[in-house]
């Protein structure tokens, strides 16, 4: 039983174009750095993302099961108005364990006038224990 070259080319093909499809399709979606956490019911962690300070962008913390992880703002008011309006800090959110489960958390960064849910720049993966 003889083989023709183009038989013993087509796994490699086929391999390459399946390779080739993966990487575009995984590219596509992207979810930002992906980080673990793990909470307890009850418990609140802080999380500081870098901001550009300019203004030019906002960065939205979502979970996609708030049932679980609680993602808020602190919203903090200076003792004194200093007048200073330099928002170059980072931008703190919080994560709050609701019930045990598990719920991904996205934070995306996008202009004030954008629809949507603008770009992702880190995900966590958070697992809500009990005490």
């Amino acid at each position: 039983m003889t083989t023709t070259r183009t038989q013993q080319i087509r796994p490699q093909l086929l391999l390459a174009g399946l390779l080739a499809i993966t990487t575009a399709c995984s590219s596509t979606k992207n979810e930002g750095s992906k980080q673990r956490i793990r909470l307890s019911v009850g418990e609140i962690k802080e999380i500081s993302l870098p901001s550009r300070g300019d203004g030019s962008t906002q960065l939205i913390g979502t979970s996609d099961n708030q049932e679980v992880v609680e993602v808020s703002r602190p919203e903090l008011a200076p003792a004194v108005d200093t007048l200073k309006r330099d928002k170059s800090g980072p931008t703190v959110f919080q994560l709050k364990g609701i019930t045990v489960g598990s719920a991904n958390v996205m934070f995306s960064e996008k202009q004030p006038s954008e629809t949507g849910s603008g770009q992702v720049k880190k995900t966590y993966v958070v697992q809500v224990v009990a005490k």
